[in-house]
């Protein structure tokens, strides 16, 4: 029997359920709608009725995305804003998203862009008010007043607008909790504003959420949209450490692991960020991905654990059912890529200084290290420098090291100590012994191993032996020429410090495809058995983690054109705070700025371990620079920001700095272009001081 579950959060108050309930009494709301005779046509309403509702509204609307979902914008404007018959224009978005033109083509203001714009938004002397109401379906039955984080508008003006609007909007209470218009800060400096007017919003009935307030209690997350078939397993994350899932599973977490395999959809009880793991891997394969934010996993869901089911997830919500073997074998060959040839570089064998590089570098060192030497061309205080250690290494390596059978021998004792299987173990170590001959190349072995059909069908089997190449490469020595020249340049340009050996390959930072998480990054000292020529080949072997193989088989890349290469740079000792950047504010796409997830000391925001949760804020412009709006404060910063009001600006500054440089770069539009970047907040000699460690292109 099929069994078909829907959950539409509030989106049944978008049909209109909420507009029939009211704080008022049947007959004052008869005479409060007969008093009314509003102007409604295609461009503009002047109110909206009680029998209007939601939908109505919805109709207005413009789409927009925020981090909570989907959120619908109808923009207004209100006219002779400073007497006693100011008028309020709800305008089509769906048609005019822009004020200022609807003002000049449908209401015939006269002034120029500059002029109405400086009366209008910066200026407390108000002739016209300029706003945005905002539905967000995932919200229960409240639509949100808000202005541009530039306005100067007043707490007073507020007070007067949203008066204005309430009664204009007459399928609203004006005192419930649900139901209710609500006024939405826009950043730091409003929310201080009406912190300080509290005791007056509250005295006229004026309800007021901040952006934290508002979006702390969602009882669940699209994280990511998307269609997927797969068998519902629920897994803790111990199981998960050693259970093996595929493309073909969906998994519910009670925790989030600290890194998620590939499966088709993921759904966990705890919350997430955007930038977590678990949701940049859900982006970067485009599969679906569920938040239920801490609360209770619902039993509809849970029933079908065990089952092989249908997800869909939209902006708002999901579907789920059970199906058949039929039409899911049906939908996994209708999505199934094209072969992927990577290119890549192979004549520069040298290390290459920073200075010495460009963004076209790529084609030999990866985009991560060719990215990092532009990054310190335009901000050389607040990047590390370092070199390159180019692809050519890697191939080599894999051409100069032979596979024997002692080697064999070794990596199934390995097997074993690794709690596998014995019959596991037993199979790799046949196959290593029928593949080695007399000075068989670690290419040639792997080549051929990976094109077997056993290797292909049994995922516990293939596990196992890719976990052998990986103990073929850490325990196989770099050419003595290579190893002694890398140890020289570090010690020379770094002295006694320690260095980091990051991954920077050609199989990331690709057009749809970013392959973030990926690789492996290995610390370097000058402890005798910890040279960056001992720690190389680690770096290397993760080509060949399961993880790594298994996301590339499912973008169909062909796993022997992937090559390695190796940025070296200075570590970072004395951690105060680490954060993620998108340089588009993907928390509320119709408000300019950057979006940020940052956590305390080293502790890591994309697979916190206990649990923590970082901060979440847009960094906005603002008249005085920039300001803050946080929607959750970090576990271990609880109602207090991690940077300073000064370090919140510097950070914005450096990364629009490096947003301008790389867009040009990438030939792309600044304004809609998006960049993912890491920084560090560091205890330097002279105070704290803030670097921009790694950037790529963001997949929107």
């Amino acid at each position: 029997m099929k069994t078909k579950i829907f959950l539409f959060a509030a989106l049944s108050l978008v049909l209109g359920a909420c507009s029939n309930s009211s704080s008022t009494g049947p007959d004052e709301d008869e005479q409060e709608e007969t008093k009314a005779s509003f102007v409604q046509n295609d461009d503009e309403w002047l109110g909206f009725y009680k029998t209007d509702g939601y939908k109505a509204f919805l109709q207005m609307a413009y789409k927009s995305e925020a981090e909570i979902g989907a959120s619908y914008l109808v923009k207004f404007i209100i006219t002779d804003f400073d007497t006693d018959s100011a008028e309020v224009h709800f305008m089509n978005t769906a048609r005019h998203q822009l004020h200022y033109e609807f003002a000049r083509d449908i209401l015939k203001d006269s002034r120029s862009r500059t002029d109405y714009e400086k009366e209008t938004y910066l200026s407390p002397q108000k002739n016209t008010a300029a706003g945005t109401l905002v539905y967000y379906p995932t919200i229960d039955s409240l639509i949100g007043l808000t202005f541009f984080p530039t306005d100067l508008i007043t707490p007073e003006q507020v007070e007067k607008v949203y008066t204005l609007i309430q009664d204009r909007m007459l399928f609203l209470n004006k005192k419930s909790d649900k139901n209710r218009l609500f006024y939405m800060p826009a950043g730091s400096d409003a929310e201080k504003a009406a912190a300080d007017y509290r005791k007056n919003f509250e005295a006229r009935d004026v309800l007021v959420y901040t952006h934290a307030e508002l979006f702390g209690n969602i009882p669940f997350q699209i994280m990511n949209k998307g269609t997927a078939y797969g068998t519902l397993r629920k897994l803790t994350a111990k199981e998960l450490d050693t259970a093996i899932v595929s493309m073909h599973d969906i998994l519910i977490l009670e925790t989030l692991p600290a890194e998620i395999p590939l499966v088709a959809a993921s759904i966990s009880k705890d919350a997430q960020t955007s930038l977590s793991h678990v949701n940049l891997a859900a982006k970067a394969r485009k599969t679906p991905n569920i938040a239920f934010n801490g609360n209770d996993l619902p039993d509809s869901l849970l029933a079908l654990n065990g089952k092989l089911v249908k997800l869909v997830a939209t902006t708002d919500t999901y579907t789920i059912e059970e199906t058949s073997i039929d039409e899911a074998k049906d939908f996994w060959n209708k999505n199934a890529r094209k072969e992927m040839k990577l290119t890549y570089d192979l004549s520069d064998s040298g290390l290459v200084d920073f200075k010495d590089m460009n963004f076209s570098s790529a084609k030999s060192v990866g985009v991560k290290v060719a990215n990092l030497a532009e990054l310190h061309k335009v901000i050389p205080d607040n990047s590390p420098d370092g070199f390159g250690v180019p692809f050519y290494h890697y191939s080599n390596f894999l051409n100069y090291t032979t596979v024997d059978k002692e080697m064999c021998e070794e990596s199934f004792l390995d097997c074993k100590l690794e709690s596998r299987s014995a019959t596991i173990c037993k199979q790799v170590h046949n196959i290593c012994t029928e593949t080695v001959k007399e000075g068989t190349s670690l290419r040639n072995y792997i080549s051929t191993i990976i094109k077997r059909d056993d290797f292909t069908v049994d995922a516990r089997l293939r596990e196992a032996t890719l976990d052998n190449f990986i103990y073929i490469f850490k325990h196989s020595p770099v050419e003595k020429s290579f190893g002694e020249a890398l140890d020289a340049k570090v010690f020379g340009m770094f002295g006694d410090a320690s260095v980091r050996l990051r991954s920077s390959t050609n199989s990331e930072d690709l057009a749809d495809f970013n392959g973030a998480g990926l690789y492996e990054s290995y610390k370097a000292t000058r402890k005798i058995g910890d040279y960056p020529s001992d720690e190389i080949p680690k770096v290397w072997a993760s080509v060949w983690t399961y993880k790594a193989f298994e996301e590339r088989t499912l973008w169909n890349i062909d796993h022997m054109s992937v090559q390695m290469a190796v940025a070296v740079h200075k570590g970072f000792p004395d951690e105060l705070a680490n954060g993620v950047i998108i340089t588009q504010n993907i928390a509320d796409l119709s408000v300019a700025g950057i979006y940020v997830n940052m956590q305390v000391g080293e502790l890591s925001i994309t697979n916190p371990e206990g649990g923590e949760r970082p901060e979440k804020l847009s960094i906005i412009p603002s008249s005085n620079g920039v300001q803050s709006v946080i929607t959750q404060y970090s576990t271990l910063s609880p109602n207090r920001s991690i940077l300073t009001e000064k370090e919140t600006l510097e950070l914005y500054r450096l990364v629009m700095k490096a947003q301008y440089y790389f867009a040009e770069l990438y030939k792309k539009n600044p304004d809609s272009f998006a960049l993912d970047l890491e920084f560090k907040l560091m205890q330097d000699g002279s105070g704290r001081k803030l670097f921009l460690k790694q950037i790529r292109p963001y997949i929107m």
